[in-house]
């Protein structure tokens, strides 16, 4: 079923705290030496686990900071608490990159991997805690042919920037290159964090309607025999 949003997405109501997001994309005054941390990543052996979202099945993540233990992979997303997971121990310079990086230390974080051919589907981020806070992206390793997409318009991020973009509308990413890895972090709206964005560049991106068709897939009708097998896996797709 497709709902009435235009995205394959259960309505949830939205925090009485949502902030204002008025950008589709925002690129922010910061530049990032990406160098060192994908260098300390390569090292690290990161503990990627599949998406346990619909629209990110195609996708791999890993938790750096969030909530605690949660009873399915990739709960401690759903609330910023601040908890470090052990695989931060690994990695300093990053740590201390969310630490003191940006205007407001980062209470939740994590590092999303598309592999070739990857696609997340069309949604909304959907929680109060994301209603709450502003959504930033980090590309630590990628090539043009990797793109996000909001309301119909895609932008590609070059590694070593930081783009503030509007997870409360719908949006989704394509990657037609090979691996790409984007550090993403959630920010607060304190009067720091409001006047970087303040001091941003509101970038529309650009129409590829073929691409937008692609991501507007319904992401149950793609899940492979091994997944549909899963049957608490299929339960928990179905009520987001």
């Amino acid at each position: 079923m497709q709902y009435a949003t235009g995205v394959y997405q259960r309505h949830t109501p939205t925090s009485p705290r949502a902030i204002e997001k008025p950008y589709r994309f925002l690129r922010l005054p910061v530049d990032v030496d990406v160098s060192p941390l994908v260098v300390e990543l390569r090292a690290a052996s990161l503990p990627w686990s599949p998406s346990q979202w619909k629209w990110h099945m195609e996708t791999y993540f890993c938790v750096l900071r969030g909530g605690g233990e949660q009873p399915y992979p990739g709960g401690a997303l759903v609330s910023g608490a601040g908890e470090d997971q052990p695989i931060l121990s690994r990695l300093p310079r990053l740590r201390a990159f969310l630490d003191t990086g940006l205007p407001a230390p980062v209470r939740m974080a994590w590092l999303g991997l598309s592999p070739p051919g990857a696609r997340i589907f069309l949604h909304r981020d959907n929680t109060h805690h994301w209603d709450e806070h502003h959504r930033v992206h980090v590309p630590l390793d990628t090539t043009p042919e990797a793109r996000l997409c909001v309301s119909g318009r895609f932008v590609h991020m070059p590694a070593g920037s930081a783009w503030a973009f509007n997870n409360s509308l719908p949006h989704g990413a394509i990657n037609r290159g090979p691996d790409r890895i984007h550090l993403m972090v959630d920010l607060p709206p304190t009067p720091e964090v409001t006047a970087l964005f303040a001091a941003g560049q509101p970038v529309d991106g650009k129409h590829d309607r073929e691409a937008l068709i692609e991501l507007g897939q319904d992401p149950l009708k793609i899940l492979r025999k091994g997944q549909l097998a899963n049957i608490e896996l299929v339960q928990r797709l179905l009520q987001q």
